[in-house]
C-alpha cells in the first residue's frame, strides 16, 4: 500500500507543481479560478492510487477503509511536498507573495507558512472526502461488474 501511495503522491506533487509552474510563466498564478485544475489533478491521482490498489488487493473490495487509507496516505505525500515546494517559493519569490498578501482581508497574519497551512488544510479536506467517494464509486462499479 505505502508503495502505491508513494508512486501515486510523487506523481500528484509533480501535476501540483508543474501546473503552478506552467500558470506563473504564462502570468496566471494569481488566477484564484484555475484551482479547480489543482482538484482534477487531485482526484485523478487519488482515482489512479485506489485503482491500483484495489487491483492489487481486489480481496478488500466492499471494505472500503483500506482504499480510503490509500487515497490520503497518496494525497498527503503529494500535498505536504507541495507545501514544502510553495512555502519555499513564497520566501524566495517576495514579489509574487507581496502581490497575493496584499488581496487578503488580514494581510499582516498572511505569511509563506500560514499559506502553505491553507493548503495543506484544503489538500487535507480534498482528499478525505475524494478519497471516500472513489472508494465507494469504484467498489460500486466492481460489484456491478461481477453482477
Amino acid at each position: 500500500m505505502q508503495k502505491i501511495a508513494f508512486r501515486y503522491g510523487l506523481q500528484m506533487f509533480a501535476g501540483f507543481a508543474g501546473l503552478f509552474l506552467v500558470a506563473h510563466l504564462l502570468g496566471l498564478s494569481t488566477q484564484y479560478h484555475l484551482r479547480i485544475l489543482n482538484g482534477i489533478i487531485h482526484l485523478s491521482f487519488i482515482y489512479l492510487a485506489v485503482r491500483s490498489f484495489r487491483r492489487r488487493f481486489p480481496e478488500d473490495v466492499g471494505n472500503y477503509l483500506p482504499g480510503v487509507a490509500v487515497g490520503i496516505y497518496t494525497s498527503v505525500v503529494g500535498v505536504v511536498l507541495f507545501c514544502i515546494a510553495m512555502g519555499l517559493f513564497l520566501t524566495y519569490d517576495q514579489s509574487f507573495f507581496l502581490e497575493i498578501q496584499s488581496k487578503m482581508p488580514m494581510p499582516e497574519y498572511f505569511t509563506p507558512f500560514t499559506a502553505s497551512l491553507f493548503i495543506f488544510a484544503e489538500g487535507i479536506v480534498v482528499s478525505l472526502i475524494g478519497s471516500y467517494l472513489i472508494v465507494r464509486v469504484l467498489d460500486a462499479r466492481s460489484e456491478g461488474s461481477h453482477a
